[in-house]
């Protein structure tokens, strides 16, 4: 959403969508695909079986309003694989159909129906910081891989819609779009390090650990074209690095000794949509981070930090560039 956008979404949560629906519609009855030299995947997805009882709740509010409109609806990462922990938040895609993206009416129920949804994802995880991510149905004819690397796919569970995926995705690989998200990745961090940003409230430093964990699975996106499920980044990065990944591990241990008990006004301004609450930022409210945790991000550490993602970035400059 664009800043006139959000202003919109103060006054009425669904007038966002109502504006741009006739757009986005508009648009994709005149995107014409360019068909490549493509590998055709197959997956097979088992039903989501495990307790986590937000991942159920989400299934039944989707299921019981747009379930005619997708092609389904799927959870990914550690509700998937049930691994979660008190630091998880909850990770999922949907697969619209092209016909309720040629439907401007449909689509607009759909994203209001997404976008309500998010509520019960900040049930699970107050300081969630994102939504769903969407593909459509014709993204599966030329996938792309950039934005949602198919190795999320084959460790996914089915909420609900259609257990067999097939895509076809490039042959050659996404070196340049992966080096792209890599950089804006590594530029972002070192920007929020420098200006200490991280430190001023739950919600900011939840964002900041959260993306430096990502940083493994960009560095090796960027260095093979390929995508990787972020659990077996670790390793591979550790196995390079070698000493130098010492932070990494320390990081790690902050997400699993992870206790965050949101503020009552946050958890009141995030479960309610109020013209008061859509008007506060509420990030600003999600609390103070305790010295005990404060105190371990010192100019000594944070360097460190910095250090990694120079180590990433000069080993990537190191590789030969993309054909």
């Amino acid at each position: 959403m664009d800043r006139s956008d959000k202003l919109l979404s103060v006054l009425s949560p669904a007038a966002p969508f109502h504006k741009n629906a006739k757009k986005i519609s508009a648009v994709f009855k005149e995107t014409k695909s360019v068909y490549r030299d493509l590998n055709q995947i197959v997956f097979e997805l088992e039903n989501y079986s495990g307790k986590n009882m937000y991942a159920k709740k989400i299934s039944g509010f989707l299921k019981n309003r747009i379930a005619g409109d997708l092609i389904g609806a799927y959870t990914h990462s550690s509700v998937a694989i049930s691994e979660e922990v008190a630091y998880s938040d909850f990770d999922g895609f949907v697969i619209v159909k092209d016909e309720t993206l040629l439907n401007d009416t449909r689509l607009e129920k759909v994203a209001l129906i997404l976008k309500q949804s998010e509520k019960i994802m900040n049930e699970m995880d107050p300081l969630q910081h994102h939504g769903w991510f969407i593909l459509t149905e014709s993204d599966l004819k030329n996938f792309p891989e950039y934005y949602f690397p198919n190795e999320l796919i084959r460790y996914a569970k089915c909420l609900f819609g259609e257990n067999k995926i097939a895509i076809q995705i490039s042959k050659e690989g996404f070196k340049e779009q992966f080096n792209k998200s890599f950089n804006n990745m590594a530029r972002g961090i070192l920007n929020k390090l420098d200006s200490k940003s991280f430190l001023k409230n739950y919600y900011n430093f939840k964002n900041l650990l959260s993306e430096f964990m990502l940083l493994p699975a960009f560095y090796i996106q960027a260095r093979t074209g390929f995508g990787i499920f972020k659990k077996f980044s670790f390793e591979k990065v550790k196995n390079e690095l070698r000493e130098k990944y010492t932070v990494m591990d320390e990081i790690s241990s902050v997400r699993s000794n992870w206790n965050y008990d949101p503020p009552l006004f946050y958890r009141s301004l995030k479960n309610n949509s109020t013209l008061f609450s859509r008007m506060i930022p509420s990030k600003y409210f999600s609390g103070d981070i305790p010295a005990s945790v404060k105190n371990k991000f010192d100019d000594a550490f944070i360097q460190k930090m910095k250090n990694f993602v120079g180590d990433l970035k000069l080993q990537l400059s190191n590789e030969p560039p993309a054909n």
